[in-house]
């Protein structure tokens, strides 16, 4: 990989991640019952989308031209990818922020609704676009679309988690902490399938066969990091979560939290990777 490429997948990353933030903000707010999250933080995250997808736009600019810097800003080669899959992932990205900036605004929760589930429709067929997502049959599609959903969800409640194991009373983040739990054990199921089916229409495999591609590679360095953090989701579970009777057990799940939000950061690191610089083919 180049320069170029791990740049983007770093930044593909980064919009990976705010993405799953913007689709469980409501859900974190109706776990915990408490107010919704503020227009600033919408408003941040918001910007923050904007400014990756605009320098992953020009990263992959840069990256096409192979002129260094000044290709970044090659019109020629600037309107060809803005007219392809990249230019219509970064369009939907830009709409998603632009969305969610008028979220963070308006007041009226129907209107807050429509805006939410345009965003994270918007976000589905972003995805959809680009890498080799977009050529698989349409159940491949479907699955991509559970699996996007599901990881979302879940890797984007950790932050706003991590921050409730000691923000609020223990009672309630115990509360708090088991409602997740019961949600991710349904959940994790079918993320995981829907990963299985997402591998079979990619490469027509249900599992990677002898040679390994480099596809296959990154892979399985993927699923390392899965098996990892669903490990330290059940630790969580089975034992911090059912001892969160002190502060000191407070303490203790927040940092375990701390620690499955950088093995998150990971898979999605290996999920851009696998997406836009690497081929099932």
């Amino acid at each position: 990989m180049t320069l170029w490429s791990v740049a983007s997948v770093l930044t593909l990353a980064f919009i990976f991640w705010l993405n799953a933030v913007i689709t469980a903000s409501p859900y974190i707010v109706y776990l915990s019952g408490l107010k919704k999250q503020s227009e600033r933080k919408n408003s941040v995250v918001a910007l923050l989308l904007l400014l990756a997808s605009l320098l992953y736009f020009f990263l992959k600019v840069g990256s096409f031209a192979a002129e260094g810097f000044v290709g970044m800003i090659d019109t020629t080669y600037m309107q060809f990818i803005w007219t392809g899959p990249v230019g219509l992932f970064i369009q939907l990205q830009v709409t998603i922020a632009v969305a969610w900036i008028i979220y963070s605004i308006v007041k009226v929760t129907s209107i807050q609704w429509m805006l939410y589930v345009v965003a994270v429709g918007l976000m589905g067929w972003s995805f959809l676009s680009i890498g080799h997502g977009s050529d698989v049959v349409w159940w491949g599609k479907l699955a991509l679309l559970i699996h996007l959903l599901v990881a979302w969800v879940w890797f984007g409640s950790l932050n706003s988690l991590r921050k409730l194991a000691t923000s609020v009373s223990l009672n309630k983040a115990k509360i708090i902490m088991e409602r997740f739990g019961g949600h991710m054990s349904v959940a994790v199921p079918i993320l995981l399938i829907a990963g299985v089916v997402m591998y079979r229409s990619a490469t027509g495999q249900w599992i990677p066969e002898l040679p390994l591609t480099s596809y296959d590679t990154v892979l399985l360095a993927k699923l390392v990091f899965v098996a990892l953090i669903l490990l330290v989701a059940a630790r969580h579970k089975l034992t911090l979560v059912p001892q969160l009777n002190s502060e000191s057990a407070a303490k203790r799940l927040k940092q375990s939290i701390t620690a499955e939000m950088v093995l998150a950061v990971t898979i999605f690191i290996l999920a851009s990777a696998l997406s836009s610089a690497f081929s099932p083919g």
